[in-house]
């Protein structure tokens, strides 16, 4: 029994990866082509077809996406998210949540990955951490993207989280962005991921992901003195939502503090 759910499992887990490649390769043009033409209303084409790729790409692996209290959004209302990062599978969820196009920030290595490091350079704003420089140049871009009635998605935590806990430290620049721009910031969280396709592993099982919102957070008459606040009130909120709904940590109780990062 044991060989054979090794077997099929690793059957899956290469279905998956082609899949995903092969969906990655045939949408591209459809992608860059548009942003390339006019980054506001090409950017409208650009975010249909990401949401084809994700959807696509999570029914033919069986993978399924439940997401919840989108209500809570205004459509004319453009958005900072900021989400949880622990699985490979939360980029197509964030497609499949957010409403209406939007940029993600990444690090700069997402360019060195194949075929979505190059597509990234079109849909997404980069930044390297070690850098000031770059830090106010993303800043600068995150700015002139809101401005034109787009959304920015960040993962606060930087990085890929593996450890026990539910979530790790936050940076502090998602908060700076949202405090700059005077736009809300809605915490998202999406659950179960990590279970489903964990980080560095080759093992996938197809699942249900949950991308759970919470009520966004206005911004206006913030000033920069107001980020660690407001980090630690977006923290508590995804910490909390986290326990509610994510399988993996139900059973545990929530900690009382929410760590601080520059």
């Amino acid at each position: 029994m044991k060989l054979l759910r090794g077997i099929f499992f690793t059957i899956y887990g290469t279905w998956c990866f082609l899949i995903f490649l092969s969906l990655m390769l045939i949408c591209s043009p459809f992608v860059i082509l548009p942003l390339w033409l006019n980054e506001k209303y090409g950017g409208w084409l650009a975010y249909k077809v990401l949401k084809f790729w994700g959807v696509s790409f999570a029914f033919l692996c069986c993978i399924f996406y439940q997401r919840q209290n989108r209500h809570l959004l205004k459509k004319n209302e453009a958005y900072v998210f900021v989400a949880n990062h622990s699985s490979f599978l939360d980029s197509p969820a964030i497609t499949w949540a957010i409403p209406y196009q939007f940029r993600a920030l990444g690090k700069k290595e997402i360019l060195k990955l194949p075929v979505f490091g190059f597509v990234f350079r079109f849909i997404g704003i980069t930044v390297d951490r070690t850098s000031s420089q770059s830090k106010q140049k993303s800043l600068h871009d995150i700015r002139n993207t809101i401005q034109k009635g787009i959304h920015i998605a960040i993962f606060p935590e930087g990085t890929t989280n593996t450890g026990p806990e539910p979530l790790m430290e936050f940076h502090n620049g998602a908060f700076m962005a949202a405090i700059d721009t005077q736009k809300p910031i809605v915490p998202m969280v999406i659950t179960n991921a990590r279970h489903i396709f964990p980080y560095g592993s080759w093992i996938i099982k197809p699942g249900l992901i949950k991308i759970v919102m919470s009520e966004p957070i206005p911004t206006a008459g913030m000033t920069i003195r107001d980020v660690i606040r407001l980090k630690k009130e977006v923290y508590e909120r995804m910490e909390q939502l986290i326990y509610e709904h994510d399988p993996v940590f139900k059973h545990l109780k929530p900690t009382t503090h929410a760590p601080h990062q520059n």
